[in-house]
């Protein structure tokens, strides 16, 4: 029988580097599962934990970004975000806080099914060997973790936002890697962890486009590396690709693309309309046009612009007069108003308010110059909007407290 030779330096870097990247990836003990309470605290604050990719690649960038927010006063906190064995920390910040971290090594522990063959010396080593029967070993794996503290008091309404962009290193088989962000409360006893939550990417080493290949090329370890080059190049145009009905949805589409959307329906979309109005216009769009020239058009047009409830009177028949010619019918109403093919709008508009950098009188010019413009909106919306043998008058009355 042929003695069994130890494996070369080389072979046992490359089982350590396979041992690193197993499947059976563990979470510390210390870990909870994902936005799990641990104490009464947890009205107080909270915290999310979650990255901005859930699938990469060897040599790609995956951030996680995590949120505290203060609910009820209390007092200095600490987030430790544990980054997993896999990942190197590139970048780290936090969002409109002069704040920095502490780093500190830690470990994790990985299961894996290893064949263990003698050595030379005596010694077992391990060995993937197929079709042999396997045993179970625990192998520790380098993580590192980051320490956020907040020593002042908090009070409501504050947030605290971290971000940290890794590097995913390296890797010989698919993977799942989780990270643990854990907030902890300051107390005369310490530091105690009230809440925990995970985020978890999924790392693959061949590139989805090997599946589009025939079964041959599986094998091949270049051309699956390879592959990852133009997924990653190509990723953002299959993206908008595969996403491209939301561009044509309303409350979906980026706010850039909302005057072009417009534009299918010959819709001018004016600055002064807010984003949310735009939205809500383009939503009612269809609605509007199958009963354009009618009240309730116009006056659904003109409450998505205002936001207030608009009056509509439309006036039938002339005024009422006494005399040998009067006649009593549709063609004739009381009152002293009354013209046919005419109408009257009633509008609430809340009133325009200056910015507070300027003077009391720049900022009553600045005031009557919106509202001229606004009131001249409003005109031409209604001009736009109304039959062009009818006539109208505008009346603006104001938003009840």
């Amino acid at each position: 029988m042929m003695e069994q030779t130890p494996p070369s330096n080389a072979a046992l870097a490359a089982f350590e580097t396979d041992a690193m990247v197993s499947h059976g990836v563990a979470l510390r003990e210390s870990s909870q599962s994902i936005d799990t309470p641990l104490g009464a605290d947890q009205v107080a604050i909270t915290i999310d934990h979650v990255a901005d990719h859930n699938r990469r690649y060897p040599g790609e960038v995956v951030s996680f970004y995590t949120c505290v927010r203060i609910h009820a006063p209390t007092p200095g906190f600490t987030v430790r975000i544990q980054i997993p064995a896999g990942l190197e920390i590139d970048t780290y910040r936090a969002v409109a806080r002069d704040i920095l971290p502490i780093f500190y090594p830690v470990s994790e522990l990985a299961a894996r099914e290893l064949v263990m063959l003698p050595g030379s010396d005596g010694e077992p080593f391990p060995l993937r060997v197929p079709d042999q029967p396997t045993r179970a070993i625990e192998i520790t794996r380098p993580a590192q973790e980051m320490v956020w503290r907040v020593a002042e008091a908090q009070e409501p309404g504050s947030t605290y936002e971290f971000v940290v962009t890794t590097l995913v290193l390296p890797m010989l088989q698919d993977t799942m890697l989780h990270s643990t962000a854990t907030l902890l409360m300051s107390s005369e006893e310490g530091d105690q962890a009230i809440r925990s939550t995970t985020a978890s990417v999924g790392v693959f080493c061949s590139g989805r486009y090997l599946e589009y290949l025939p079964s041959l090329y599986e094998r091949d370890a270049f051309m699956a590396r390879f592959l990852m080059l133009f997924e990653s190049f190509l990723a953002p145009i299959e993206q908008q690709i595969s996403e491209m009905h939301n561009y044509f949805d309303p409350d979906l589409t980026p706010a850039r693309f909302l005057p072009w959307l417009a534009t299918w329906f010959n819709l001018m979309l004016d600055d002064n309309w807010s984003e949310a109005q735009q939205r809500e216009l383009l939503n009612s769009i269809m609605w509007l046009y199958r009963r354009r020239g009618t009240r309730v058009a116009m006056q659904r047009y003109l409450e998505i612009f205002t936001g207030q409830p608009v009056e509509i009177l439309e006036r039938r028949a002339k005024n009422m007069a006494l005399g040998k010619m009067a006649r009593l019918g549709v063609g004739v109403a009381l009152g002293t108003s009354n013209m046919p093919h005419t109408f009257s709008v009633k509008l609430r508009l809340r009133p325009i308010v200056a910015a507070d950098v300027l003077e009391e009188e720049a900022a009553a010019r600045e005031v009557a110059r919106l509202e001229k413009q606004r009131l001249a909106l409003i005109s031409r919306m209604i001009m736009a909007e109304k039959p062009a043998h009818t006539s109208y008058k505008l009346e603006i009355l104001p938003v009840p407290e």
